[in-house]
């Protein structure tokens, strides 16, 4: 069975869970919220396992053993949605670090809030970190906002999940969800 990672599934990520789940796979979930798992496995239906992964990342050396756990447990994962916030700036490095040491190729989906694409800001930094791990397919699913009669709107978690969903399938390695032009008419 093969084992995907989604961090940040129990939230606007649920339905990618879910998703992965209904084909038959393990999906091990990173999240903090028990009533969330517990919401997230009474979702799940009959196929697929939902490992949960109760940590809240920031906490580096609990991220690394649970995360460490496991792929010892599961084996190795094959494909990785990553929703991480800022306050844990390190989480999406030590996340890959973990699943590169694999030595298989990992399929690594950073899904990042509209401010990356910010034309006044270069994130080319935060890029080449993810590309010293050799095993490491970095792709970028960035969320945008809907214009909509002439104003604009964040994304909801339903067209994020759909949209996440559109871009594991399409594979590319930039994937906007919704719109980031022009810049100036996001909510």
């Amino acid at each position: 069975m093969s084992h995907v990672l989604v961090a940040g599934g129990t939230g606007m990520l649920k339905d990618v869970s879910l998703y992965f789940a209904s084909h038959g796979m393990t999906v091990s979930v990173i999240g903090r919220d028990h009533r969330k798992f517990e919401e997230l496995i009474m979702s799940k239906g009959s196929s697929g396992f939902i490992n949960p992964v109760r940590v809240d990342y920031s906490d580096y050396e609990q991220l690394r053993l649970k995360l460490n756990n496991a792929v010892n447990i599961y084996g190795p994962v094959e494909t990785a949605v990553c929703r991480l916030h800022s306050t844990a700036p390190e989480a999406p490095h030590i996340i890959a670090e973990i699943l590169n040491e694999a030595n298989i190729p990992v399929k690594y989906f950073h899904v990042l809030g509209s401010e990356y694409a910010d034309p006044s800001v270069i994130n080319e930094d935060f890029e080449q970190l993810f590309y010293r791990f050799k095993n490491i397919i970095y792709k970028k699913i960035i969320l945008g906002f809907v214009i909509e009669d002439e104003k604009s709107r964040w994304l909801t978690n339903t067209e994020i999940s759909n949209g996440v969903t559109d871009a594991l399938k399409k594979d590319e390695e930039t994937f906007i969800i919704g719109k980031v032009e022009p810049w100036e008419k996001r909510p």
